[in-house]
């Protein structure tokens, strides 16, 4: 993950710094204790872009972060920035998110690819 975050200004870590099954087992208490952390990170790491793996993980991180209640996310980047980055969300790639082939998500990945080539130039 340091890699991705040097070498391609790319942030991406888990919202909650818990362990569990599954994130079904995640409550708001956690997102409400870990999410303002992972802002923090990203103001004084100051990626480009901030990966998010799955809508849920935005959802709470966007509410419990930075205040805002999304209602409505779709893949790819987001209406909102955080910290000055871009914010990109993909569908999650563990064996529980069966709804996605592996084509499906190396599509996202791809746009994710292209977003970050777009954006080094600008910046």
């Amino acid at each position: 993950m340091q890699n991705l975050l040097v070498d391609e200004h790319i942030g991406f870590t888990d919202v909650v710094k818990r362990t569990t099954a599954g994130a079904s087992d995640l409550r708001a208490t956690d997102y409400r204790q870990w999410a303002p952390v992972l802002r923090e990170k990203i103001e004084i790491f100051a990626p480009r872009i901030v990966w998010f793996h799955g809508k849920i993980a935005f959802r709470n991180y966007a509410r419990y972060g930075l205040g805002i209640k999304e209602s409505s996310i779709e893949w790819g980047v987001q209406g909102i920035m955080c910290a000055g980055a871009n914010v990109f969300v993909s569908p999650n790639p563990s064996p529980a998110n069966a709804a996605y082939s592996l084509g499906d998500i190396c599509g996202w990945f791809n746009k994710l690819a292209k977003l970050k080539s777009r954006r080094l130039r600008i910046f």
